[in-house]
C-alpha cells in the first residue's frame, strides 16, 4: 500500500522562447532539476495545471529526453493534467513542455504538484525493491 507524502507545488513556470534547440521558434517551459529541487531518491508529478495557453496550442511533455505525455487544451486558456500513472522524477531530471505555439504574445504557464511514496523510500533505505 502506498503512503504518499506531498512535496508541494512547484511554479508557476512561465514559458519562454525556446533555448533548448528542442522546439525552435516556439514557447518552451523548461523546468530544470534545480527548479524542481527533488530531495528524495524518486518523486512523482501527480498533478499539473497549464494556463494562458494560446488557442489551438498543444504541448509535448518530456522528462529528460523521453516523451512522457502531451496536453492539448483545445480552445486555449488552460487544462489540468492528472495522469492515472504519475510521472516518475529522479534527482537531476528536467521536465520540458514543448508548446506548438510560436513564441509571441502571452506565454503559457505551468504549475506542478509533486509527492513521493514513503514505502518506496523506506524499502530503498533497507536495500529492498518494491
Amino acid at each position: 500500500m502506498s503512503s504518499y507524502v506531498s512535496l508541494g507545488s512547484r511554479g508557476p513556470y512561465i514559458a519562454a522562447a525556446d533555448t533548448t534547440s528542442l522546439n525552435t521558434g516556439n514557447w518552451t517551459t523548461a523546468i530544470t532539476a534545480d527548479l524542481l529541487a527533488v530531495s528524495v531518491p524518486q518523486a512523482e508529478i501527480y498533478h499539473a495545471i497549464v494556463t494562458a495557453v494560446p488557442a489551438g496550442a498543444s504541448a509535448t511533455i518530456l522528462i529528460g529526453t523521453k516523451q512522457f505525455s502531451f496536453t492539448a487544451p483545445g480552445l486555449g486558456a488552460g487544462s489540468e493534467w492528472d495522469p492515472s500513472q504519475p510521472a516518475l522524477i529522479l534527482p537531476g531530471q528536467d521536465v520540458y513542455f514543448l508548446w506548438s505555439a510560436a513564441a509571441s504574445g502571452t506565454p503559457p504557464v505551468v504549475t506542478l504538484w509533486l509527492r513521493y511514496d514513503l514505502g518506496v523510500i523506506t524499502a530503498a533505505r533497507k536495500g529492498l525493491r518494491q
